[in-house]
């Protein structure tokens, strides 16, 4: 599709986080503000100088704060042209652009965008674009060739659109990656018949036994259709700015995640609103290579570094353990602490004679 029109996006504004004590320490002991901002909370994971953070919650919760006592959660040197992440801040992000779609194939033989625009006559036949012959090839030869020698994530996040279900499936299936569906890294909606998803129960028809005949995890429900029908889609098309937003959002529920490497099988006038949102302090040659379009079957790796602590929507137990709400986020950094699991398992001995 013709590239779109982008408006001064003007800074994001500063969200009111508060801080959430994850580890080692009573959620008692901070006298915690908790703010939400779309399912996502910041946690400050010190647990050193308990009394000033109280204080610095209580007099500063309408800003963001680093996930630190003291400072911010990385080390800027502008003297010596780097900066200093600690591992565990980042997250290797591997954009994918679906394959080659129907929609693709006929606005390329016509000029432009014309077919698939919902005022023309056939434009219908178009909705939620499947891949073309050309389209699984590409996918094919991605996973084959060099494309994807690198690529080993453990996570696979694909929009709920047909065309990159069927690109995620082709160049993931098979690997014992599990895979879950999210609405909010589906194209920007509106006006392209390409771009309206069917309901939920024909995709999940056409979808879930290609999945089941390669033995793959996918999770449809938790995040993927928000609604049977697609009403999100209409004649109009969706804000630069909404979807710059939705960009951003994706990738701080990314950054709740517990895994470290992640694939995002999307769409490319999605990532360009998403990249748009960042990079214009880049060198102008970094820039031009993060804002640039995405080809077909096209994967972009980027680093997510993290300023402060990002943690899922949950809730604390009695033994002031938090566990996340949905079940894929628990594991890894989310398990029971040692100290918890010794004292379930002490409770089940007899008793001493």
């Amino acid at each position: 599709s013709k590239p779109d029109s982008f408006p001064t996006i003007p800074p994001l504004p500063t969200v009111p986080y508060a801080r959430t004590q994850m580890d080692g320490t009573s959620k008692s002991q901070l006298k915690q503000k908790i703010s939400k901002n779309k399912g996502i909370t910041v946690s400050d994971t010190t647990t050193s100088s308990k009394t000033s953070i109280a204080k610095q919650v209580d007099a500063k919760d309408d800003v963001a704060l680093p996930d630190t006592a003291g400072g911010l959660a990385f080390s800027h040197a502008p003297e010596h042209g780097i900066s200093l992440f600690l591992a565990r801040r980042t997250k290797t992000i591997h954009f994918i652009r679906h394959a080659e779609g129907t929609h693709n194939a006929v606005n390329r033989a016509y000029g432009d965008d014309t077919p698939c625009v919902s005022s023309t006559p056939g434009s219908w036949k178009q909705i939620d674009a499947r891949l073309t012959d050309a389209g699984i090839k590409q996918c094919l030869e991605a996973r084959s060739g060099v494309l994807l020698s690198g690529v080993k994530p453990e996570l696979v996040v694909v929009s709920p659109l047909t065309r990159t279900l069927q690109t995620a499936h082709i160049m993931f299936h098979s690997k014992g990656i599990p895979f879950i569906v999210h609405d909010i890294c589906r194209e920007r909606w509106g006006k392209y018949t390409c771009d309206k998803r069917r309901t939920a129960k024909e995709i999940k028809d056409d979808m879930t036994g290609i999945f089941a005949k390669t033995h793959e995890s996918i999770d449809f429900d938790s995040f993927g259709f928000e609604e049977e029908e697609d009403k999100k889609w209409t004649e109009k098309r969706e804000s630069d700015e909404s979807c710059c937003a939705r960009g951003v959002d994706l990738l701080k529920w990314l950054a709740t995640r517990p895994e470290n490497d992640i694939a995002v099988v999307t769409h490319s006038s999605f990532l360009r609103h998403l990249f748009r949102a960042f990079g214009f302090s880049l060198d102008k040659k970094d820039m031009k290579k993060l804002h640039r379009k995405h080809g077909n079957a096209e994967i972009r790796s980027v680093t997510l570094a993290l300023h402060r602590g990002f943690y899922p929507e949950g809730t604390w137990t009695e033994d002031d353990v938090f566990i996340p709400a949905h079940p894929s986020f628990r594991k890894g950094k989310w398990a029971y602490a040692a100290a918890s699991i010794q004292k379930m398992h002490a409770k089940i001995r007899p008793p001493k004679p």
